[in-house]
């Protein structure tokens, strides 16, 4: 009976509680969804670059034993490095020089060798 005569005469209160709850909930969402976002891409740009220069290290092997870069392609990178990852791409390979790629989430990294102690990225599939 207090419970049916309390529901009686409700004004409402509890229920904008909750909107308010709901409201303010949902502004830290939408001030916080940018910054977790740029992290994220953040995040994948540094995992595209590393893969690279692990690449890198890879071709130079490759030129050890072949004498220049010339002909080299993922099979032979996967040959001597099995874990190289499959989005890593061989654009060209001329006797002294080559590109490499990687395509993270979208977003292509280059590198051109030979990787001389300090590696220069290029956003997209063009070596510079």
């Amino acid at each position: 009976m207090r419970i049916v005569r309390r529901l009686e005469t409700s004004d409402g209160q509890g229920f904008l509680a909750v909107i308010t709850v709901i409201v303010a909930f949902s502004a830290l969402l939408a001030a916080a969804m940018p910054a977790y976002v740029g992290f994220r891409g953040r995040s994948a740009d540094e995992d595209a670059k590393a893969t690279l220069l692990a690449a890198v290290s890879t071709a130079e092997t490759y030129r050890a034993s072949h004498g220049s870069y010339a002909g080299m392609d993922m099979a032979d990178l996967f040959k001597i490095n099995p874990r190289v990852p499959s989005s890593v791409a061989v654009t060209s390979a001329k006797r002294s020089t080559y590109c490499l790629t990687n395509t993270v989430h979208g977003k292509t990294w280059s590198i051109a060798g030979p990787y001389r102690g300090s590696a220069r990225y290029t956003a997209g599939a063009a070596c510079a």
